[in-house]
C-alpha cells in the first residue's frame, strides 16, 4: 500500500513539474502547458530529461501523442526541446482532425515538426490517405514529405464544376 502512495506522489509531482516547467518557457515556439499520463515516469533533473513508460498520452495545445514509451528533454532555459514517442505511436491533431501513426515520433517546437517513422500512416478529415516509411509534417505551416519504397496515397479530389 506504500509502495502505491509513493507511486501516485511521484506520478503527480511529475505531472506539475513538467507543466510548470514547460509553463516556464512559454517565450519559445508558443509552448503551452503539457499535460502527460503514463503507467510510469523518471525525472533526471541533471539532464532535464522526463522519461514516461506505459499506456503514455501527452496533450499540449491541441496535439495529442500516444506512444508505449515517450520522453521528453528540456533546453537549458527550461523549454521543451523534443519529445520522442516509441511503440504503437498516434499523433492527433484535435483542431483539423489529422492523425499520423508509426513506430516512432520525434516532434521539435522550434520548427514545429513531426516525424513519423516505421509504417507511417498519416489521415486528414478530408479521407486523403498517405502510407510511407518516414513521415515529415510541419505542423502551423500544414506541409507533408513522404519518404521510402514505396510512398502511397489515395487523396480524395473534388470535380471540377461545368460552367
Amino acid at each position: 500500500m506504500m509502495k502505491r502512495k509513493r507511486r501516485s506522489f511521484f506520478v503527480g509531482m511529475g505531472l506539475v513539474l513538467i507543466s510548470s516547467i514547460i509553463c516556464a518557457g512559454t517565450a519559445l515556439a508558443n509552448q503551452k502547458t503539457m499535460v502527460v499520463s503514463s503507467l510510469e515516469q523518471k525525472i533526471d533533473y541533471e539532464n532535464q530529461i522526463f522519461v514516461y513508460t506505459g499506456e503514455v498520452k501527452a496533450t499540449w495545445g491541441d496535439i495529442v501523442m500516444e506512444a508505449d514509451e515517450m520522453e521528453a528533454y528540456l533546453t537549458e532555459e527550461n523549454t521543451l526541446k523534443e519529445i520522442v514517442g516509441r511503440g504503437n505511436v498516434k499523433v492527433l491533431r484535435k483542431e483539423t482532425n489529422r492523425q499520423v501513426t508509426g513506430t516512432s515520433a520525434i516532434y521539435t517546437p522550434e520548427d514545429d515538426k513531426l516525424i513519423v517513422e516505421g509504417q507511417a500512416h498519416y489521415q486528414d478529415e478530408l479521407g486523403n490517405d498517405l502510407q510511407a516509411d518516414k513521415i515529415t509534417l510541419w505542423i502551423e505551416t500544414e506541409k507533408i514529405e513522404a519518404e521510402g519504397t514505396p510512398v502511397n496515397a489515395i487523396y480524395v479530389l473534388k470535380e471540377l464544376e461545368e460552367e
